[in-house]
Formats: C-alpha cells, structure tokens, sequence
C-alpha cells in the first residue's frame, strides 16, 4: 500500500506532469504488487543506476527488485512523503514499513518490523521514466532485522 502526498514540489508544468507520473508509479506499482506494471511506466532504454546484485539493470530488473522486496516484506507499505520535481528529475522521498516474513538477501525471515527512509531519483523522458537512483537507510534496516532483542 503507497499513501501519497498530494502536495508536489515543481518548478514548472512539465516538471509537476513529471512528479505526477512519479507519484502514480508509486500508487500503481507499489501500492498493488502488480510488478508486471512496472514497464508500462519505464522507457524502451531505461537503466536502474542500483539493480539487486545481479539482476539486468533494464525494467526486467525492476521486476525483479519489487518482487523481492514485496516477497520478503508482504505488508510493506511506502508512506509518500515528499515529490520535489525540477525540470526532468523528480525526487521522492517515503518511508517503507514492513514485516520481514520471507527470505530478503542472505537474511532468512526474522518475523521483525522495519521502518526504513528511502529517497529515490528519477529522470523522466516524454512521460516515461528513464533512469533510477536511490539511497536507502540500508544499516538501519539491517540493524533493525539483526539486532538482539
């Protein structure tokens, strides 16, 4: 489930379209477990900049990043918290919550909740998303899966 902000940071029309297909990407992807949607938001030459260790760096790879991630996290949801857009980027940040109940790397199902940040970077290119970047609070969610309790 994906709650998003309705309040888009943008410094022109284009760039608020941009932000607006970000935060639809979010809602449509990763509010309802439909990976196979996923394509429908990338271009034909997408490239992820962060592919799962290896996976293709192409939309194919983003398939199968979202569908590890919603395997070992089933009831994981990403809270929307920002869109910041300026020109053909858009950034938005979010928070992942979620219960670790399937197997997430080498880690085997901990049955431990997580809240975790995660700021992604896109490039848009005629409506499409063209290139991903992002940065995630990775050590605070391994802590947050390994520490003793």
């Amino acid at each position: 489930m994906v709650t998003q902000s309705r309040d888009i940071h943008a410094d022109s029309k284009t760039a608020r379209a941009n932000g607006e297909r970000v935060a639809q990407f979010f809602a449509e992807v990763l509010a309802t477990g439909k990976f196979e949607r996923a394509p429908a938001f990338l271009s034909p030459d997408f490239f992820d900049h962060d592919p799962t260790p290896g996976a293709p760096s192409d939309a194919a790879g983003v398939v199968i990043k979202l569908k590890a991630l919603w395997s070992a996290f089933p009831d994981g949801c990403f809270s929307l918290k920002d869109v910041v857009a300026a020109g053909d980027r858009v950034v938005a940040r979010s928070l992942f919550t979620g219960t670790q109940t399937g197997p997430f790397g080498s880690l085997v199902p901990t049955g431990r909740h997580v809240e975790v940040s995660f700021t992604d970077f896109y490039r848009l290119a005629d409506g499409m998303l063209a290139e991903h970047w992002h940065d995630y609070d990775q050590f605070g969610m391994i802590q947050q899966l390994t520490a003793s309790r």
